[in-house]
């Protein structure tokens, strides 16, 4: 018998029946992987990747991400101080964000890594090449490099407008620490899923007083919401898959739902749409009576589905609209989708995932777009 404790230590995994190779005599004993292969976006005329990387300390000691850098075909990156600070988001933490800028993984923690890389034209590449600079806690500098990640060559599937007018893309895919779509990592059957990767909420505003705002008269209304009972369109010809009416509206702003929210009623009254193999378009949180199809039935690319409305999981009346390789709104991964044509501004500063009021910063000028995403929180114009 071998006496497994001379072959284990906190900081050294020698396997059996494996060389021992020159290299690291102290490995930093952390674990990484991915939760699915990136696939390339156009958003706002540039080519980007989103993707996350779990990182779980095995050890009982600690260890500081110092910096990682990428390499994405001709595009090299480097993420360290309080830019990967940020990207960082610490499992089963209860404390502030702040505590966390050192970048310190304590044992036993486990922390997800968001990341965006900025192509701009350049072309996609088959694989994204890291190197993780960690120290150690007593002040060893380590390079931990995982086997490229590959990337996918599925390209986005291009859908039609799901409304008509002027909208806010609220929350769009970005990588601020408060993107409340980007972060919304959850479980089931025991898998991490990321659904919501690339969704939006749509909101409209005008300015009021001089003010830009989401709604005129009482706040509590509904009907006082711009966007309230505008149409919703099928942005592709498909198949009903999933569907619910029925579910009571929420009060706007009032910090509570009609009804105790679950997995199930999430997305409210909703249509889930496949359009493709593998690719499901959820329009969630529609108006009480108002959803015009049924499972089994075929639409048509701009057929009305329901009307915009304010149940399940929302603070106030939006259409949450996001495309998944699976028909659940939570279990899925999400994938890149673009819009065939519109008008779109730049970013816009706006805090459309907060439970109170929208409040929205300066907007700037709109330029036609062909295949696109919006950018952050864009102000886009369907016709």
């Amino acid at each position: 018998m071998i006496n497994l404790k001379y072959l284990l230590s906190p900081c050294i995994l020698v396997l059996l029946g494996t060389p021992i190779l020159a290299g690291d005599p102290r490995p930093p004993q952390i674990n990484l992987s991915f939760l699915a292969e990136p696939a390339p976006i156009v958003q706002y005329g540039s080519v980007r990747l989103f993707y996350e990387m779990l990182i779980t300390n095995f050890s009982k000691d600690q260890y500081v991400l110092n910096s990682i850098e990428t390499k994405a075909g001709d595009t090299k990156s480097n993420f360290e101080g309080a830019a990967l600070a940020a990207m960082m988001s610490y499992l089963g933490a209860s404390e502030s964000a702040a505590k966390h800028t050192d970048r310190v993984i304590e044992g036993g923690r486990s922390v997800v890594i968001f990341f965006m890389l900025d192509l701009g034209k350049d072309q996609t590449p088959n694989t994204i090449e890291h190197v993780l600079h960690v120290l150690g806690d007593q002040g060893g500098a380590h390079d931990v490099v995982p086997a490229p990640l590959m990337v996918s060559n599925d390209n986005p599937i291009v859908v039609a407008a799901p409304l008509r007018g002027t909208w806010i893309a609220g929350d769009s895919v970005n990588n601020r620490p408060d993107a409340a779509h980007r972060r919304a990592i959850l479980i089931e059957d025991g898998r991490a899923w990321l659904a919501q990767r690339f969704a939006i909420d749509w909101v409209q505003y005008q300015t009021i007083d001089g003010v830009r705002t989401t709604w005129k008269g009482a706040e509590d209304r509904n009907d006082s919401y711009f966007c309230y009972g505008q149409p919703i369109y099928s942005v592709a010809a498909g198949k009903v898959v999933a569907m619910a009416d029925g579910l009571p509206e929420n009060v706007p702003h009032s910090g509570k739902y009609a009804i105790s929210i679950g997995a199930d009623n999430a997305a409210g009254n909703h249509v889930v749409v496949e359009i493709a193999p593998h690719r499901y378009v959820l329009y969630a949180h529609m108006r009480p009576g108002t959803v015009r199809v049924k499972a089994g039935d075929e639409v048509q690319i701009g057929e009305i589905l329901g009307l915009v409305g304010n149940t399940g999981s929302s603070t106030e009346p939006h259409l949450h609209m996001h495309i998944d390789d699976q028909p659940s709104f939570l279990a899925g991964n999400g994938v890149p989708y673009e819009f065939a044509q519109g008008e779109a501004s730049g970013p816009v500063e706006a805090n459309v995932s907060s439970p109170d009021a929208i409040s929205f910063g300066p907007i700037g000028p709109q330029s036609r777009f062909t295949n696109d995403y919006p950018a952050d929180n864009a102000l886009v114009t369907f016709k």
